[in-house]
């Protein structure tokens, strides 16, 4: 299972690092880090692994959750809910450089929720569905015109394109270095389809970025923040994050394209504004279609997060954060 999973944790050698610290000041929790490292296990699993308790289990978990080394999640189970524990994070490093927050690269991050889209020409199948229901009818692309589809949780369409506009009133565009973008997504089947794959294109400013395959349209279990009452089919979709820089553009470190970031950012038409685009066309009528989840559906409850990186740090302002509102 894919897990929101943190690549690398920075922690000053300070008192506010110390909860983490005596996480790890434990062999019993030592030894469930050891076992998480190779599977989620629950409560029950690692009681048995390690010869202990499931009270003392429990206790040793919620001080690893508390610490941001463990995240934890309920899955039904044959009496109840069962809780699954996995690793939050790859790696931490110490920072013993007291101006460390100073020279620390700063950002600016803007969230974009699935429903904020300003262009589209999908096909069907396609819909779209909120936290409570499914929006409008299944399969009649003019639903995704509708102006009250704010509340949109997931959409899906077979064939086509989705373009978003990304505003700009808070980045400082001159000293953006990198543009990070962070989405999660699939197929599309009807129903699912856990061998479906679809051929998936990324654009900015119009400007092709590269391509990415998705491996299928997962359905073959509940996502973790999917609604009970979802009942279609596609449950869940995977964390992706395209990384553009002047190298050009890396797919979860993996390089799909090489326009260098200057010369996309020349593209654009809106000073204001940068689009991004996110379209499948079905090669030979078999590989094609897109889920694209935002909150409260799938396996991470976030919508379209973009990161502009600048190139130095500013020590007078500290990361700031803008959002367009669901």
């Amino acid at each position: 299972m894919n897990h929101e999973k943190k690549e690398i944790v920075y922690l000053k050698a300070d008192e506010q690092s110390l909860l983490f610290f005596q996480a790890l000041a434990n062999k019993n929790r030592l030894d469930i880090i050891r076992l998480l490292k190779k599977n989620e296990a629950s409560i029950t699993e690692l009681s048995q692994a390690l010869g202990l308790s499931t009270a003392l289990i429990t206790k040793h978990i919620q001080f690893l959750e508390e610490a941001g080394i463990v995240k934890s999640y309920t899955n039904p189970g044959k009496r109840g809910l069962k809780k699954l524990c996995y690793l939050a994070l790859n790696e931490a490093q110490i920072i013993f450089n007291n101006d460390y927050q100073e020279i620390t690269r700063s950002f600016e991050e803007v969230e974009i929720p699935i429903s904020a889209y300003s262009d589209y020409d999908i096909a069907a199948p396609c819909g779209l569905a909120t936290e409570d229901k499914v929006f409008g009818n299944i399969d009649n692309p003019r639903y995704f015109s509708a102006v009250n589809r704010y509340s949109v949780s997931l959409l899906w369409f077979s064939s086509g394109y989705i373009t978003y506009p990304i505003p700009l009133m808070d980045v400082d565009l001159e000293r953006t270095e990198e543009i990070e973008i962070s989405l999660e997504i699939c197929s599309e089947h009807p129903g699912f389809n856990s061998s479906w794959k679809s051929d998936i294109q990324f654009q900015m400013n119009g400007v092709n970025l590269g391509m990415w395959t998705s491996p299928a349209d997962f359905g073959d279990r509940k996502g973790r923040y999917t609604p009970a009452w979802w009942t279609l089919g596609t449950e869940y979709g995977l964390l992706k994050t395209l990384l553009i820089n002047e190298e050009g553009t890396f797919m979860d470190g993996t390089q799909i394209g090489a326009t260098p970031l200057s010369k996309i950012l020349e593209n654009r038409k809106d000073k204001d504004q940068l689009t991004f685009t996110i379209s499948t066309y079905p090669k030979d009528g078999h590989y094609g279609g897109i889920n694209l989840f935002g909150r409260h559906f799938g396996d991470y409850n976030q919508p379209i997060i973009f990161r502009f990186y600048y190139r130095r740090a500013n020590p007078q302002r500290s990361i700031q954060s803008s959002s367009i509102t669901e």
